[in-house]
């Protein structure tokens, strides 16, 4: 498979994955953007220790972790109306609304395990913790976004 084919198979997952932590299109698909330039480069580096897919998201998340100490958490995060959504998606901008209050390491967690389904071992390969670890982190997480969304 080509690395092209590889980028391509991932980039709608790698973009929604930014897009949930950070909040915002636009930097979503920068971010994403960031990130395979940088897998680009490193893609001879690769050892095949872990899948393809969790080695383009830890590479994604050590993008979020830079554009994070820059400052791309400190803006205020708001929730648009978007036209292609029609009224019975209320419940749906009542989640994203309750995934966006909590703090980026929560959604983060929430957003590999719960939205990309990646299991929780390789969800800590990708952040770098231990596995009981990242455990805990979804289980916190998971509390606070059922406080978040009650309804």
């Amino acid at each position: 498979m080509e690395l092209e084919d590889v980028f391509r198979s991932h980039q709608r997952e790698i973009v929604a994955y930014f897009q949930r932590v950070v909040g915002n299109r636009q930097d979503a698909e920068d971010l994403a953007q960031e990130t395979f330039l940088r897998a680009y480069s490193a893609a001879l580096r690769f050892r095949g220790d872990a899948s393809v897919r969790t080695w383009l998201f830890g590479i994604a998340r050590r993008v979020l972790l830079e554009a994070s100490r820059r400052g791309l958490f400190d803006r205020p995060e708001q929730i648009r109306d978007r036209p292609e959504l029609e009224e019975d998606h209320a419940e749906r901008l009542d989640l994203e609304a309750a995934l966006r209050r909590l703090g980026p390491l929560d959604r983060e967690a929430l957003v590999l395990v719960d939205v990309l389904q990646f299991e929780p071992t390789d969800a800590a390969k990708i952040i770098g913790i231990e596995a009981t670890a990242f455990r805990m982190r979804l289980h916190r997480a998971r509390e606070r976004f059922r406080k978040e969304y009650d309804p």
